[in-house]
């Protein structure tokens, strides 16, 4: 996934919007709406990207409790409805994510709608939280890259946020074995200490990993996102952009204004 990897860190900073879905089929939070949900998703799309996000990705982001590792067949239906929708009008690289570390559906997903990246929230290190345990999943995922072969790049988190490792193991050494086992980025949510990621590490990180792609996945406001965009190539919002449930297209723009005060 090279060559794609290349087209998109191209230099110039990113924004990836995030679509995050009201609780779907199957959850114990559904509320029996699902047109509601796929209204939702598709005006949230088009707002990101009227707003000028260079990316945009879906996620089950509501579904609470969360699920390990593979979501009801009911919620994957519709998702995969929703991301074949927006994919059809989305002109702007187009990821998805499915909480949490559902590698086989997401790939799967993505394969079926030519979807650009995706997210794996464990890839290289087994982690625990309120949903239970997730394994590292690079080495079942190699097989089934070569079962159904895509240029879908692969972002991995490393330490994801909200969760233990099992073992801890540091982030920035995490981040040399995503890179080793093919990621294409790195996302990063918490430190070593479990605390919010800040700047002054990735900066770490950055000069631990040289011009790999490094992607700040949480935490990030207009007050901040200059001091991260010195070290990262990209940063994730989605809580930020919206108000109560749905993306507020004011505060897309003034964060996008503030990113291109300085870059690009």
């Amino acid at each position: 996934m090279i060559e794609k990897s290349k087209l998109f860190f191209n230099g110039k900073k990113k924004v990836i919007g995030m679509v995050h879905l009201l609780p779907l089929p199957g959850n114990a939070a559904y509320q029996n709406n699902k047109e509601e949900i796929v209204k939702n998703a598709i005006e949230d799309a088009h707002t990101l990207i009227d707003c000028g996000v260079d990316a945009i990705m879906l996620e089950n982001f509501s579904d609470w409790p969360q699920y390990s590792t593979e979501i009801p067949l009911e919620a994957y239906s519709l998702m995969v409805s929703i991301a074949t929708r927006i994919r059809e009008f989305c002109k702007i690289p187009f990821g998805v994510n499915i909480e949490m570390n559902a590698f086989v559906q997401e790939w799967a997903m993505a394969y079926a709608v030519d979807a650009d990246f995706i997210r794996f929230e464990a890839y290289v290190d087994n982690r625990a939280g309120s949903f239970g345990y997730i394994e590292a999943c690079s080495t079942p995922l190699a097989k089934i890259r070569q079962d159904y072969p895509s240029d879908t790049m692969i972002f991995a988190d490393v330490h994801t946020a909200e969760t233990y490792g099992v073992p801890n193991v540091a982030i920035n050494e995490l981040a040399g074995n995503a890179k080793g086992h093919d990621a294409d980025a790195v996302i990063v949510t918490e430190n070593d200490l479990n605390k919010k990621i800040t700047p002054a590490d990735v900066k770490s990180m950055r000069e631990e990993m040289g011009d790999f792609p490094i992607i700040v996945g949480a935490g990030v406001k207009p007050n901040n996102v200059l001091d991260y965009m010195e070290y990262c190539d990209a940063v994730i919002v989605g809580r930020g952009f919206k108000t109560g449930d749905r993306v507020d297209a004011k505060l897309v723009k003034e964060f996008m204004e503030i990113v291109h005060s300085k870059f690009n």
